[in-house]
């Protein structure tokens, strides 16, 4: 079928249902009338205004302090929105009135006691609940749901400013980053599932996603992002029937909007935001080295010449920093927000206490193949690094800077009827520090200060949504966005290619060679809901749209990528889905869901074609790929008692076969019959929001889940000496299992946060008959393989009046949950496992408000000044030590 008419018909079906519910399907009725079908367990009234505005899809606005300390019963069944409001509201003592699409809760006895008037607005701070947005009490998120999501505040972000973006990861269950310290971006890995657009990330909708080759220690599956314009972030693990959705879960960064900036009644404000820190150094010269040298032959190691890179900075001494101005206006229907931030750092230093490093003494002689198993040679001496990392203790870790601006601008307007379109620009530059992971893939590899590589990456977004408060069938969201990204690295080409060029030597000049990729897309979904003598009814339906474009920057790109073995990628990709879900609550305390996506891809590689100026390297390569399919998905939630909430859960999901996957590069060849990956994953789990669980102040939430992940026909990249070539292919699949618990404790102003992950199993199979505990050799996910188990606990103590918070972090990582597999004789080890140890960490932090909204804030990482290397990277180098950060925000 021509694809044309597929991406026609798709739309066109779409836009008629769409047409025809907004003709008048369902007889119009005021807001008052309209039935929705409520789920909202008992719990605190602020967490179930969330929920209700959520699921009413209307606007509340009300001063934060109403709804402290008050707490209400479950609200289950089908009703008009202002009965349901007034059963939550009831015996609170608080009224609401409504003005537009604006729901307004007030308590009138303290109007009474203030004496305003009829009319007079009582000035207090106020929380915005948006249906659908994640708002009011985000941190409740995760336990409201029939599945495991967690949620990261703007507000966890700014507490423990990251040294790199994957540091606001840290303490979330089941998730990690990949490449934390190479390249300042994110890859991040959900419960072992990374990499090849597994775990799609997104900013207000737009990904910016490319897979960046290391050589044969693999590839970093990057997105790049500003930490300073995020104002929270949504993690949802496994399969998803929504748009966007990956096959090991979603990452979806929200911006900053005007309510982060402006408080109620407020039109316009200016944040300013500045902060210095301490524990880096100036990037010395190229070519600078670095750490323990291990020489091949019949030397031993140790440190050539003096002890560069030693000279730490002092503990107090600011050697780098960042700074923001963000403005915001707005009036009854529109909203504009302006940002422009900068952060400028040099390389950082490790830490002193750990696994530093050391030699093993002789243990030669020693034969060494650089790859396919051939060009092998025999040393009589041979030194091993006992430590973790060739660089010492407290030593400067190079390439590891990162200089970035961000520009984000952003608008909203709202329109009668519910409707309203938020438009959005951004761009991040970058300049920073990147090591080819395979120049440093072992500890005995000594690491040589590289030219800088830069990153440029731009996005345009759009979201409209239509969500009338008198027409159930209508809740219409429709996203389309586009993202272009330059990303550049000094060449690896030999002076004799660019000699031809007239270039100067990569040697004597900083050359870069890249890709330039562009992405796009859109999507479309809407809610229609029902009320039925069977009880309520919800669908869910939708379709999304994403097309890729990568290839070698430009004519000098493509002839040092050839040159120098580092092939982008040429090709251009297009994916398809079609989604239904359905929800029914019979009863009060059950609730049943089931969905379906449908999938539909093609790969086409223009490796080869005449404006590509790279020839294949294997004859009779497919130039396309296309494939489709569906998988279904089902879930049954259960609330037998008040706070708690019991669900299980069957996810399946499809992962097409990537662009970085269905074309070629050097030495590399593709399967003629790459399969999807298909995953099945089942997931049991317990929610339980109690209020005054101790005491009468109190808050406790509990999720406690079990997972058991199954992906059939798992993508993975093996070595095949008879091509010879590194082949991409299917094995029968991958396992990953485990427990994951998260908590938190509230009581005054004391909060307590509680996060665990355990993995029972972890193995791949190459056949049904051929699992191991461990990775497989020469497989990209021999570097995703997460620790066995991890802890992160968090203290928060706010003091004088909510003036001063202190907080405390302890973060434990432990070791691999699977081995790694050894290659066969002979065979070199193109993908070094990065040896990490169980490491623990303390982060410490105080923020105080010296004025009305100005306030200084203090945070050390790494207090007890750890020598530690992350898990999931691909180069071997240690984490930042100890780092000392001030910093202030005013609003004014």
């Amino acid at each position: 079928m021509p694809r044309s008419f597929v991406r026609h018909a798709l739309f066109g079906t779409f836009l008629v249902s769409t047409t025809a519910l907004a003709s008048g399907v369902m007889t119009k009725t005021a807001w008052a009338q309209a039935q929705v079908a409520f789920n909202i367990p008992a719990q605190p009234l602020t967490s179930a205004l969330t929920a209700f505005a959520q699921q009413a899809g209307l606007r509340l606005a009300y001063p934060a302090s109403l709804a402290s300390g008050k707490s209400v019963p479950a609200l289950q069944g089908s009703m008009a929105p202002n009965a349901a409001l007034g059963r939550l509201l009831a015996g609170t003592g608080l009224t609401y009135s409504i003005s537009g699409s604006t729901v307004t809760i007030a308590d009138p006895a303290a109007a009474g006691i203030s004496g305003a008037a009829d009319g007079d607005a009582v000035q207090l701070e106020t929380i915005d609940v948006s249906g659908g947005g994640v708002d009011g009490r985000p941190a409740d998120l995760p336990y409201q749901l029939p599945n495991s999501t967690t949620y990261i505040s703007g507000e966890q972000i700014e507490r423990f400013p990251p040294t790199s973006p994957s540091d606001i990861f840290r303490g979330a269950p089941g998730v990690l980053s990949g490449e934390g310290r190479n390249g300042n971006s994110v890859d991040v890995n959900i419960r072992g599932m990374q990499g090849m657009g597994r775990v799609p990330v997104t900013v207000d909708g737009a990904m910016n996603a490319n897979t960046v080759y290391q050589g044969y220690q693999g590839i970093g599956n990057r997105s790049y992002i500003d930490v300073d314009f995020i104002s929270g972030v949504t993690i949802e693990k496994g399969p998803s029937t929504a748009p966007g959705g990956g096959i090991g879960g979603s990452v979806r960064m929200s911006t900053i909007t005007a309510d982060d900036i402006l408080k109620r009644d407020e039109k316009f404000g200016v944040r300013l935001k500045a902060g210095l820190g301490t524990n880096t150094s100036k990037v010395p010269e190229y070519s600078t080295k670095g750490g323990f040298n291990f020489p091949r032959g019949n030397r031993a190691p140790g440190v050539d010449g003096e002890p560069e890179g030693m000279d730490r900075p002092g503990l107090f001494e600011p050697t780098n920093g960042n700074g923001s101005i963000t403005m915001a206006a707005r009036n009854d229907n529109a909203e504009f927000v302006a940002a422009y931030a900068r952060r400028k750092r040099g390389n950082y230093h490790a830490g002193k206490h750990g696994p530093l490093p050391g030699t093993s003494g002789n243990v030669g002689p020693h034969t060494e193949c650089i790859a396919f198993g051939a060009f092998c040679t025999t040393y009589p001496q041979w030194y091993v690094n006992t430590g973790l990392s060739p660089y010492r203790g407290g030593e400067e870790v190079l390439n590891t800077s990162a200089d970035t601006e961000s520009v984000l601008l952003k608008g909203k307007a709202e329109f009668g009827d519910g409707q309203s379109l938020q438009l959005g620009f951004t761009n991040f530059s970058s300049e920073h520090g990147e090591i080819r992971a395979m120049d440093m893939a072992t500890p005995e590899q000594r690491p040589t200060q590289r030219w800088l590589s830069e990153a440029d990456v731009k996005s345009v977004t759009a979201r409209y949504r239509w969500n009338p408060t008198d027409n159930d069938l209508i809740d219409l969201k429709w996203n389309a966005w586009s993202s272009w990204q330059e990303i550049k690295q000094p060449t690896t080409a030999g002076s004799y290619y660019t000699d031809q060029l007239g270039l100067p030597r990569p040697t004597t000049a900083r050359i870069l060679v890249g890709i330039d990729s562009r992405m796009m897309g859109t999507d479309i979904s809407n809610t229609s809901r029902f009320d039925t003598v069977f009880g309520a009814l919800q669908f869910d339906y939708g379709a999304s749209y994403l097309h890729e474009d990568t290839k070698p920057a430009d004519y000098v790109s493509r002839f040092l990528q050839r040159a120098s073995n580092r092939v982008a990628r040429d090709g251009t990709r297009e994916e398809i889905n079609l989604f239904t879900k359905a929800s029914w609550v019979p009863m009060d305390w059950l609730k049943l869901d089931a969905g379906v996506r449908y999938y539909n891809f093609k790969s086409t590689d223009r490796l080869g074609d005449e404006d590509s100026l790279i020839g294949p390297y294997i004859p009779g390569q497919p130039k396309e790929y296309d494939g489709d399919g569906a998988a279904p998905s089902a879930s049954i939630t259960v609330s037998p008692f008040e706070g708690i909430q019991a669900y299980a859960s069957y996810a399946g999901g499809l992962r097409l076969p990537s662009l970085m996957e269905t074309s070629n590069a050097y030495n590399m060849y593709i399967s003629p019959n790459l399969r999807p990956e298909r995953a099945r994953n089942v997931e049991l789990g317990i929610n339980v929001m109690e209020d005054s669980a101790f005491r009468d102040d109190d808050a406790l939430r509990m999720k406690f889940s079990y997972f058991n992940n199954t992906i059939d026909d798992y993508l993975s990249r093996t070595l095949d000496l008879s091509l010879p070539a590194l082949v991409i292919y299917n094995i029968d699949k991958a396992h990953f299992s485990g427990l994951e618990f998260s908590g938190r404790y509230e009581t005054g102003g004391f909060s307590l946060d509680l996060a665990a992950t355990y993995y029972l199993d972890v193995e791949f199979c190459r056949t049904s008959s051929t699992c191991i505990n461990s990775s497989l050799a020469t497989d990209y996910a021999t570097n995703h393989i997460p620790p066995e188990y991890s802890l992160s606990l968090g203290v928060n103590q706010k003091l004088f009046d909510e003036k001063l918070t202190l907080s405390g972090r302890i973060t434990h990582m432990g070791p691999r949950s699977a081995d790694f597999e050894i290659p066969p004789s002979g065979a070199a080890e193109l993908i070094s496992a990065i040896r990490w140890k169980p490491y623990t960490l303390v982060d410490v932090a105080a923020s105080y408000e010296i004025a009305e909204d100005v306030t200084l804030d203090l945070s050390i990482e790494n207090l007890t000044d750890r020598y530690y290397v992350d898990p999931l990277g691909l180069v071997t180098v240690p984490a930042p030590g100890r780092t000392i950060r001030a910093g202030f925000t005013a609003t004014f």
